[in-house]
């Protein structure tokens, strides 16, 4: 019986998972890795440690699969944006630059301000902002000529696996869209390379693929280290934010998407860029869609805090007991989810923005602290929803925080929209699978695959009561967040 290997490279994990051709799950590994700060507000990681920590995570599903079970294809899905350079030899030129870096920051400002980021968003649909390799090229070219001068190639985390399983270097069409791709053409831009100042940078840009097309074949060395066999067929993938709405099932126009990890995303598919002012529009490669997505570096770790800082190591279970014993609203007590050290990306762009909490009165105890961080991401969740271009009919939940039933509710009363949870755990590894299956003809198009494999979907409903609390608390969020940027940037003279 043959499966489809879905790989997902995240930006703290690694799952490797297997599916057979109904969408059951037969094996799985996953693999953690570490992020470096080499100064304030940088984020990196070395290119090999991932591919090594790539590499045994599908060592570990070749492993657990029984004998009568082979791999046909492999799909793959990752982190995005960021910088990931390779040389002529295709050995990493330095550490990958990531999504959440903020070193570049100070160029889209000043791009802003002197109309570049007008030239950009009018090619391409959207803004960049300073964690995509566009602002990071030219940081690199202002601050480490000689690392370009080495490279030849400039790709994602999803091409570096790629390029590290078949020796073949490409780009998918969702990860090169901002700012490579012409928003009406969807043929690659280089003239945004002039624009931003880089001219000459855009031959480091290798072939765009679709998602489904197969880039090669696992060569002997990639073979010896996971335990695949040579010449096993690989699919371009996509970003982890396509490949998580393609595994939740949502592939058709007006269908959303949203998940609850490191850090906080949310979609919703269309037929065009749906530019808004602080979305970013993505070209699938797969017919005419498109789709338009907030990014946010609010996420998980607010609760992981919590449980560390907070409650001694509590179990998730004990801090959602104690969540449910305080009212909706927290009794006026309000979490800003902004923990970050690079700030904030999405719905607004303020690399100074920090957590908070504000309303604390003496009758809070460590029960409304709890409540109020969950309400928190939960209202994040919102923030970005209002600010994509179609209000969504329901939106298919993923992430870690997903497996939480407590959020899953909030987030229906927060956003007042239908949740629905699938039973796939894994979304973005499942969708790189499903990918995966197309590339290989099993299925003629994505909407039947992911009929045929998204599998059963557990349902949120909204609460009415629920709802209009929360529709009140979510006009102080946005006020209070809006509010505190000079408070933000005050606050960063005193961090070092």
């Amino acid at each position: 019986m043959s499966v489809f290997l879905g790989i997902d490279a995240g930006t703290r994990t690694v799952k490797a998972v297997a599916y057979d051709r109904d969408g059951q799950r037969v094996a799985s590994a996953s693999e953690t890795q570490s992020v470096h700060t080499p100064d304030s507000g940088w984020a990196e990681q070395e290119m090999t440690a991932v591919w090594s920590t790539t590499a045994a995570a599908i060592r570990g599903v070749v492993d657990a699969l029984e004998e009568e079970l082979s791999i046909e294809a492999i799909g793959l899905t990752g982190q995005g944006d960021g910088c990931w350079l390779l040389d002529a030899d295709g050995q990493p030129v330095r550490n990958a630059i990531l999504w959440s870096d903020s070193r570049a920051a100070g160029i889209v400002d000043a791009w802003e301000c002197d109309g570049t980021l007008e030239t950009i968003v009018d090619t391409c649909g959207s803004r960049p902002y300073p964690g995509m390799s566009l602002p990071l090229l030219r940081w690199l070219a202002e601050n480490e000529p000689d690392t370009l001068e080495r490279a030849t190639t400039a790709c994602s985390c999803t091409g570096w696996l790629g390029y590290a399983l078949t020796g073949e270097r490409s780009i998918d069409y969702a990860e090169a869209t901002v700012p490579f791709v012409d928003r009406e053409t969807t043929a690659f831009a280089p003239d945004v390379f002039e624009a931003a100042g880089v001219a000459g940078l855009e031959s480091l840009i290798p072939p765009l693929r679709r998602p489904t097309d197969v880039v090669g074949g696992i060569t002997e060395s990639a073979a010896r280290e996971t335990g695949l066999p040579e010449g096993t067929p690989v699919v371009a993938g996509t970003i982890d934010v396509v490949a998580s709405a393609i595994g939740s099932g949502m592939i058709r126009p007006g269908d959303s998407a949203a998940s609850i990890g490191t850090s906080l995303f949310t979609q919703v598919i269309g037929t065009g860029p749906g530019e808004t002012e602080t979305s970013i529009g993505m070209a699938l490669g797969v017919d005419g869609r498109w789709t338009t997505a907030i990014g946010s570096n609010s996420g998980t770790r607010s609760l992981e805090w919590v449980q560390t800082e907070l409650t001694d190591g509590a179990s998730f279970e004990t801090l959602e007991e104690r969540a449910r014993s305080v009212p909706a609203g927290s009794e006026g007590l309000l979490y800003l989810p902004y923990l970050s050290d690079t700030g904030e990306r999405g719905p607004f762009t303020d690399p100074t923005a920090r957590a908070g909490f504000l309303g604390l009165a003496p009758t809070h105890g460590n029960a409304h602290l709890v409540r109020a961080v969950y309400e928190g991401l939960a209202l994040a969740v919102r923030d970005c929803i209002e600010h994509l271009p179609v209000d969504p009919d329901r939106i298919a939940l993923g992430g870690g925080g997903s497996r939480s039933a407590f959020l899953c509710q909030l987030v229906a009363d927060c956003v007042g929209t239908e949740i629905v949870v699938p039973a796939a755990d894994e979304p973005g590894a499942k969708g790189a699978a499903t990918l995966a299956a197309v590339g290989l003809d099993v299925f003629p198009d994505l909407e039947t695959a992911t009929d045929e494999l998204a599998g059963d979907r557990s349902r949120y409903e909204p609460r009415a009561a629920a709802v209009t609390t929360y529709d009140e608390l979510y006009e102080t969020y946005v006020a209070t967040r809006t509010e505190l940027d000079p408070v933000w940037n005050a606050l960063a003279a005193f961090r070092t």
